[in-house]
């Protein structure tokens, strides 16, 4: 299988909007049918999605083989798991709950440790989702290494006292703070965005637009069943 080198790290350096796709699935196939639809980055999540570790290196070659970034979000914070990812070739690496500077440096030193001189072409992505991670953002931000922030809405409303509901004030409150700040130390960041809210969050910088594949296609089968009158 030859693979196409991904352009997705060229576009995030040159603050270009990347389009990051979550099948919430595993398996080759699931991966070679999102990525041949002309998205950057195919998202593995073995956090949410209970990927497995062994799955990670064929839906990463499904991925490359249409020039998309394969991009896996760690199910932990555990640093032998981070390894096991990055010696499965893939192209970029997100880290969860990601709190205090310490922690994003030792996201740093895993990222070069496990891939050598390779490491400059890893996508490296913290994920800021937890009170804690906002409070500890100025101190975060200023270990520099890292392609872009995620922003964890849900998980940071659970972690306010919310429940889960990201649309009420202290939530998009802080949101917009979080944004703010990457901005303002010079990185980039991206989120969770749906069809109705990708415009407005671009307007406030994002790059990263994080989408599920069951939400892309949910608003299509309601429309083709309205349509059949079932």
């Amino acid at each position: 299988m030859s693979l196409i080198p991904s352009k997705a790290k060229e576009k995030i350096q040159a603050n270009l909007p990347v389009l990051a796709i979550n099948p919430f699935a595993g398996g080759f196939d699931v991966a070679e049918l999102v990525s041949r639809q002309g998205i950057d980055i195919l998202f593995i999540d073995c956090e949410r999605a209970g990927i497995a570790i062994e799955t990670v290196g064929p839906m990463a070659r499904a991925a490359q083989y249409h020039g998309v970034a394969a991009v896996v979000r760690s199910k932990s914070r555990q640093v032998e798991e981070w390894v096991s990812i990055l010696d499965r070739g893939v192209d970029g690496i997100v880290i969860p709950r990601v709190e205090t500077a310490e922690d994003a440096r030792i996201i740093l030193e895993t990222v070069r440790y496990a891939t050598g001189a390779r490491a400059k072409n890893i996508i490296i992505i913290p994920q800021i989702e937890s009170e804690l991670g906002m409070k500890n953002l100025e101190s975060i931000l200023e270990v520099k290494g890292f392609d872009l922030f995620l922003i964890g809405p849900y998980d940071l409303s659970h972690s306010l006292g919310f429940e889960g509901d990201i649309n009420v004030p202290e939530v998009q409150n802080a949101l917009d703070y979080i944004a703010k700040t990457v901005l303002k130390h010079g990185e980039k960041f991206g989120l969770p965005v749906t069809l109705a809210n990708v415009k407005a969050w671009q307007i406030k910088g994002a790059i990263f637009n994080f989408h599920s594949l069951e939400a892309l296609i949910k608003p299509s089968l309601e429309l083709f069943k309205k349509e059949m009158g079932c």
